[in-house]
């Protein structure tokens, strides 16, 4: 790991595993140890836009992680998880959360490069305001860029247990001939807005398990359900009917 510091601001950090390329860790956090905040705004795919207040904290071991690991290694297999270099300039995508105590359990930032996880490489989100655009996390890694999505699916309905956010370009290209319930094109992904309008689409109004379309993230679904094989076999419905991701 490399780490390039302005100051007490960690501007990158470059992460090399194995034989896979370097990931550029884009988020900017506090250098110093404890309790870290990040206020980055930029467009970029994997950016965090949303403010967090993140305890580092020794990993916690909860069986739930097998239930991530096993759908995430089936996701990385279909292309639907990963790190790519020909795909949004090589930056991590998709994550995985599920309920965890009154917070959730979310796979880590920058972690799409990993073929398997390790405790270590999961964040426990306690608090959230979405309208506030703000989360407090615990655990040896940050939250996905997209954990407030994920934090608004909970709020939206109390069977939603699992959340699994992917990436398919087949999914996303087919969704109106599917009739996925869309969010609108103008929302940029790990907004509040997107949020809200994630929260929207699931409040009351859908049968689970249910995969949204997000309109305004690029090749970006959604799929919430009550239990993990519920969420996974949504998105593997779908794709069969499709021929593919």
């Amino acid at each position: 790991m490399k780490i390039k510091c302005s100051g007490k601001q960690i501007t990158e950090v470059i992460i090399t595993t194995g034989n896979a390329a370097p990931i550029l860790w884009h988020h900017l956090v506090s250098a110093r140890r404890g309790s870290r905040k990040g206020g980055d705004r930029l467009d970029i795919e994997g950016v965090r836009k949303f403010t967090l207040d993140w305890q580092d904290q020794p990993a916690r071991v909860v069986p739930e992680m097998g239930h991530l690991n096993y759908w995430r290694a089936i996701f990385r297999t279909q292309g639907l998880v990963g790190a790519d270099r020909a795909r949004y300039g090589g930056i991590g995508f998709g994550n995985l959360s599920c309920r965890s105590g009154t917070g959730f359990l979310i796979t880590g930032s920058q972690t799409g490069a990993l073929d398997t996880l390790d405790p270590i490489h999961f964040c426990l989100v306690t608090t959230w305001d979405i309208a506030g655009n703000h989360l407090q996390a615990c655990g040896p890694t940050a939250p996905s860029s997209e954990a407030l999505s994920h934090a608004a699916c909970y709020d939206s309905h109390p069977e939603i247990n699992w959340v699994f956010h992917i990436h398919s370009p087949g999914l996303w290209h087919a969704a109106p001939r599917l009739k996925l319930p869309t969010t609108r094109a103008d929302i940029a992904y790990g907004t509040p807005a997107m949020a809200e309008a994630v929260a929207q689409l699931l409040h009351g109004n859908l049968t689970l398990p249910c995969l949204v379309h997000m309109g305004g993230h690029e090749d970006g679904l959604i799929a919430t359900g009550s239990s993990a094989e519920d969420t996974g076999n949504i998105v593997e419905r779908y794709l069969a009917v499709i021929g593919g991701s």
